[in-house]
């Protein structure tokens, strides 16, 4: 499920509680604009900063979560759990 466009090895992210603007466009800079992809980077840091390992994919929930700190931080509206789901699974199947 890993987007392709994840491969930094440093997470911008200092903490799991809050995400700043700056952080956000961060995230979405290095995912060249693909929210879904910034989405599971931070997710994918968040755990590694959690002390998970390094080598599992974050789960729906945790990719949908990063992507509501991401719109949260940027103002936007939250974003639906369901259309996520089917974009994440569009990915795998493509």
């Amino acid at each position: 499920m890993q987007p392709k466009r994840y491969n930094r090895m440093t997470p911008i992210i200092t903490s799991l509680e809050t995400l700043s603007l700056e952080q956000a466009l961060a995230y979405l800079d290095a995912a060249e604009g693909d929210e879904l992809a910034a989405a599971f980077a931070l997710a994918k840091d968040r755990n590694f900063l959690d002390g998970a390992s390094g080598e599992l994919d974050p789960d729906e929930a945790e990719v949908h979560h990063a992507l509501f700190l991401l719109r949260r931080a940027r103002g936007l509206n939250a974003p639906s759990f369901d259309l996520m789901r089917v974009q994440l699974r569009n990915r795998v199947a493509a």
